[in-house]
């Protein structure tokens, strides 16, 4: 509903006006700046800053894929998540260093690798279930977001540290936290915020406990990010550096990617049911036979899809170009809304319900789905998430029944990435038998 009143609208219409509004909420300032006819890019002026925000598939095809040449990463959010993704981190190179990074990662996730992994993280989550019996036994709900983002920053550990962060994950989660809020209050001010002795705190914590484990690690010499990178030579400061970018990317989106999925599964009887039947149904506990459960990989997509942790993806111009008839100057900022490309009623059908075999089919789009990003800087770590999220949710739904205490849909806390400002208390109850499930 448009307002009447001349001064409320020229305020809401002007470039301060927008840069208010942005900073004050950007998940809702998405929301409100979403045209009824998404085809072409939408500019505004915040504060002095060009942006064209996105909302439609082709638009993520044209930057992400087709004209990538033409667009950078945002140098605006980059500057804002240096602390965190550390200055030389995989999220601040490009070309040369960047291709290096992801290739020595990569090799790490070979078949052996991966299997090492799924171990580790069945384990981890069977390390939750006593705590959940002895909540069944209360008749009480078990906030599942600290365990579930335990498990994910253990496994983080193990993957870049061949080390497992259970007596640190609490400690270095809360920093990583700090950091993460820190760099989203910084992102939405769009100016440059002073270096707090708080942040200052965090990264202290962060880098004083990586460089104390590097150290025990590299005594070991197991398979690890960290091993691979002082095989290739690599300097101590651009190690911690990639260290510290892989946990962050590697557990923060992950754990609030499975906190989103976890709750829509425990609202869904039947999605758990299908799941549980699927997962007593695999032959053995591998990453081959876990990427082969249909239904769980579709189920997890379509939490993706509501509720992406990256809910946005900044570029930035390096050279003119042209999006769908609208012209983009050099140096411009734009913002692919990941939340709603994913919710466009033109490419998927009841765009806002949870409809767990949806991604049992083709999209019709191929970048109607881009959680993890898309083209050639596709987020590495995208096959590590989807084995950890999948592999916990059929362990929970092959065990338990779930029902959230909260049926509405959680609220959001737009950092950096997408949280839930509340916690996640489910109620538990165990499962005895499987019926057959109708479709």
């Amino acid at each position: 509903m448009k307002t009447k009143c001349p001064f409320t609208r020229l305020l809401k219409n002007n470039p301060v006006g927008s840069l208010l509004a942005f900073q004050n909420d950007p998940y809702k300032f998405f929301d409100e700046h979403r045209p009824a006819d998404t085809t072409k890019p939408v500019s505004l002026n915040l504060g002095f800053r060009r942006f064209f925000f996105c909302y439609d598939p082709r638009h993520a095809q044209h930057v992400l894929q087709d004209h990538r040449h033409r667009y950078n990463k945002s140098s605006l959010v980059l500057k804002k998540i240096k602390a965190l993704s550390g200055p030389q981190g995989l999220i601040q190179l490009n070309d040369k260093d960047a291709l290096g990074v992801r290739q020595t990662s990569a090799k790490l996730m070979n078949t052996a690798g991966m299997d090492r992994l799924v171990r580790k993280v069945d384990g981890f989550v069977k390390e939750i279930f006593p705590v959940i019996d002895q909540a069944i036994e209360k008749k009480a709900a078990v906030d599942l977001v600290p365990h579930l983002t335990r498990i994910v920053l253990r496994t983080a550990g193990v993957f870049v540290l061949s080390h497992d962060l259970i007596s640190e994950s609490d400690k270095l989660n809360t920093a990583f936290v700090d950091l993460n809020r820190r760099a989203g209050e910084s992102l939405r001010s769009l100016g440059k915020c002073p270096f707090s002795p708080g942040q200052r705190r965090s990264l202290k914590t962060i880098h004083s406990e990586l460089d104390r484990i590097a150290e025990e690690a590299l005594q070991e010499d197991a398979p690890s990010l960290l091993t691979a990178m002082e095989a290739k030579g690599e300097e101590k400061l651009f190690i911690r550096d990639q260290l510290k970018a892989f946990l962050f990317a590697g557990y923060d989106t992950t754990a609030s990617s499975l906190i989103f999925a976890t709750y829509l599964v425990a609202a869904n009887e039947l999605a758990q049911s299908k799941i549980a039947l699927e997962a007593r149904s695999m032959p053995s506990l591998t990453y081959e036979n876990l990427k082969k459960s249909r239904f769980m990989q579709s189920a997890y997509k379509e939490a993706l899809r509501l509720y992406p942790s990256a809910y946005f993806l900044p570029r930035e111009s390096s050279q003119e170009d042209t999006l769908e008839g609208v012209k983009i100057p050099k140096g411009s900022q734009v913002f692919l809304s990941v939340r709603h490309i994913q919710r466009h009623p033109d490419y998927f059908d009841n765009p806002n319900e949870f409809v767990a075999d949806r991604f049992c089919q083709e999209l019709k789009h191929p970048f109607s789905f881009i959680p993890f990003g898309g083209g050639p800087r596709v987020c590495i770590g995208a096959a590590l998430a989807k084995l950890e999220a999948t592999l916990v949710l059929q362990k929970l739904c092959e065990r338990y029944e779930m029902r959230p205490l909260h049926p509405a849909p959680p609220e959001i806390e737009a950092l950096i990435t997408a949280h839930t400002k509340a916690p996640l208390p489910i109620f538990f109850k165990r499962r005895e038998k499987i019926a057959a499930v109708q479709s």
